[in-house]
């Protein structure tokens, strides 16, 4: 995870960075495939997140919404800037998420139970499949056949490393 002043839409003096900004949120834009240059409402969220966003399924559900209303054939560019923005403020900080992760720590060995982190993961919140937990773990390097807990802090350095 990195930083909040460090993603696409922060506030820049730097003309450079600015221009790099835009040139990573046009090719967010692009590769939703735009019908006539306008993006699809539904694709938003996932356009969001492709740019690192880190958003709760709520909140991108109330983006669409909003965008709906405003925008009912679709996001030019310079909408999808403004979302961007939106989506700047809502975002989950580094600190909120590793809280989340915390409460499924042992206290005293400082590992989670992976049996329970994918309860959380398949039951809490923004739930995902079970496609989706193997992929996650995999690429944090679990082996649920082998593992049965895995140390907190490297799980969350794992994360770290993903984005």
């Amino acid at each position: 995870l990195e930083p909040a002043n460090k993603h696409p839409s922060a506030p820049t003096s730097d003309p450079m960075a600015a221009l790099k900004e835009d040139e990573l949120l046009l090719e967010a834009f692009n590769m939703q495939n735009p019908v006539n240059r306008k993006l699809k409402v539904s694709k938003l969220g996932d356009a969001l997140r492709s740019i690192g966003k880190r958003l709760a399924n709520d909140d991108i559900d109330e983006l669409k919404k909003q965008a709906t209303g405003e925008f009912n054939g679709g996001l030019t560019f310079d909408d999808f800037k403004k979302y961007a923005e939106k989506a700047s403020k809502l975002e989950k900080t580094e600190e909120e998420i590793e809280k989340g992760f915390k409460v499924f720590a042992n206290r005293e060995s400082g590992k989670i139970e992976i049996s329970k982190l994918k309860y959380a993961l398949m039951n809490l919140g923004d739930k995902l499949e079970d496609k989706q937990v193997e992929a996650f773990f995999k690429a944090a390097g679990i082996d649920e056949s082998k593992d049965k807990h895995v140390d907190y802090k490297r799980f969350m350095s794992t994360l770290k490393l993903a984005e």
